[in-house]
């Protein structure tokens, strides 16, 4: 493939990778079986509780929101257990994902430095900025891949910023 397309497929890579695959990991860690054996257990309770006349069965009304208080209980240590495991697993996850994405821009870069992504460029389009476009070339006319990387990175970043 050219130049042009791997450094798209490359910079979208590195921004869906560093903003989806922490929030996938948490999402994924997040359900487990008990924490939803807790909330099926206390809508079950609830709906037997509806059932009930708060009036005629006073003690058994009362002794259903106990249970159901006590597994809201339950329910509230498990997520403040798990959000701090979350919390830890995500800036792990982050820091290892910002830091393959930095070996990989740098490889990326490193052995695609001085080649051109476009060649016979109209040369009144970038006018003033013309040696920008083409730098660290000194082609005339051309659009270097130091440029076009900026310009791919840029817009992956601002559309996956709107995207997720």
């Amino acid at each position: 493939m050219s130049l042009l397309v791997w450094s798209i497929i490359v910079s979208f890579y590195n921004m869906f990778s560093i903003k989806f695959l922490p929030k996938f990991i948490i999402w994924s860690m997040n359900i487990n079986k008990e924490h939803r054996k807790i909330v099926e257990e206390i809508s079950l309770l609830k709906k037997e509780q509806s059932k009930i006349s708060i009036v005629k069965e006073f003690a058994k009304h009362t002794k259903l929101q106990r249970k159901i208080n006590k597994l809201n209980e339950q329910l509230k240590n498990h997520v403040r257990e798990n959000s701090s495991k979350n919390l830890k697993i995500k800036f792990i996850s982050q820091v290892s994902l910002y830091v393959f994405s930095v070996v990989l821009n740098l490889l990326f870069i490193y052995y695609n430095y001085n080649k051109t992504v476009l060649i016979e460029l109209p040369s009144n389009w970038f006018l003033p900025l013309s040696w920008l476009v083409r730098w660290p070339t000194s082609q005339v006319d051309t659009m270097s891949f130091m440029f076009w990387y900026s310009v791919t990175n840029c817009v992956a970043k601002v559309a996956t910023n709107n995207i997720l």
